[in-house]
């Protein structure tokens, strides 16, 4: 994968790596970067990673277009990327903004791409801390992998410790605050969805009557809004269900370590990598969240409310005919 354009692979068959793999940009020769398919912590997707002594935003044929190539992915299988913590459509290949250079990153945000990959449930998109820079044969954190609890330490913790372990204790209840409102955001997923089940209907026979032709065209559009909306919904939801903040995923670690040490302030093994972790499940939260309450504005905006206003002219329109239909009635009848 380090000369030029990559042919183009099937990301499904694709194995996993296991080392960082480098890739030379055909859009700019001289730059080699790194690649991870379907790292632990996010295997729907790929990350890549440039070295940190260049800045990406200085080389003006660097998009998401050329990263994409370079890595050999079909646009039919990319669903969106994700980097300075904002994550953007693919839209098959047509969005404009794969053709944009790379903006730089943000001091102190996480400088990796994240290039989410068609799979039966959208991935979500992480937000990590920045990795140390790739050597060869380095491995790739296992951070998202089922784990024992930890096991606990018969002494006073340290000052570095305590430091630990206030901050898995801040990290932790800022978490469950988020998780309080991501439960009322799946009950609006929820409703909303059955909103868009409900207006998702055939014509009666009185609508496709007094309806035009292009009535009918703009709620055979409305439709398909609403079934796009309606799987995004559905696609939120299960991140929401079955996802790592779940507790079908990593939830279940983190709230008994949280009880078994961090409440009690008792120091326990691999105390560092688990307060990132708490960063990480924190800021994957707050992720979530976002893309939770964009999906339900989305699905109100382009789904139900398109498709009430057409539905609306419609059933005026049939009124308005019925209306005439009695009033000629009466007349017929008065004659």
């Amino acid at each position: 994968m380090t000369d030029g354009q990559s042919p183009l692979i099937d990301f499904t068959a694709r194995p996993a790596s296991t080392v960082w793999e480098q890739v030379v940009c055909p859009a700019a020769p001289k730059l080699v970067f790194w690649c991870w398919f379907k790292p632990v912590n996010f295997p729907h997707g790929v990350v890549v990673l440039f070295p940190q002594e260049i800045d990406r935003s200085l080389i003006p044929n660097l998009t998401m277009r050329a990263i994409l190539q370079a890595v050999g992915l079909n646009f039919q299988q990319v669903t969106s990327w994700a980097l300075n913590g904002m994550t953007f459509d693919a839209a098959q290949g047509s969005n404009p903004l794969l053709d944009q250079p790379l903006p730089p990153a943000i001091p102190g945000g996480d400088p990796q791409v994240y290039i989410a990959c068609h799979v039966p449930v959208a991935p979500m998109m992480p937000v990590a801390p920045p990795m140390m820079q790739p050597e060869a044969n380095m491995a790739m954190p296992a951070f998202g992998t089922t784990r024992p609890l930890s096991q606990g330490v018969n002494r006073v913790p340290s000052a570095i410790e305590m430091e630990w372990l206030e901050g898995m204790h801040a990290e932790w209840n800022s978490s469950v605050m988020i998780e309080a409102d991501l439960l009322r955001q799946r009950k609006k997923i929820v409703d909303v969805s059955a909103r868009l089940k409900s207006l998702n209907r055939d014509l009666n026979t009185d609508e496709r009557t007094y309806s035009s032709s292009q009535d009918k065209k703009d709620w055979q559009d409305a439709r398909r809004w609403l079934r796009d909306c309606g799987t995004k919904l559905a696609r939120c939801l299960k991140d929401y269900d079955i996802g790592f903040t779940s507790s079908a995923g990593q939830r279940t670690w983190f709230e008994e370590t949280y009880e078994q040490f961090v409440e009690k302030k008792l120091p326990f093994d691999g105390m560092e990598q688990a307060f990132r972790d708490y960063q990480i499940y924190h800021k994957s939260l707050q992720n979530l969240n976002s893309s939770m309450k964009s999906a339900v504005q989305y699905a109100m905006q382009n789904g139900e409310r398109k498709a009430q206003r057409v539905i609306n002219t419609i059933q005026s329109k049939v009124r308005e005919g019925n209306a005439k239909k009695s009033f000629m009635g009466v007349i017929s009848g008065t004659q």
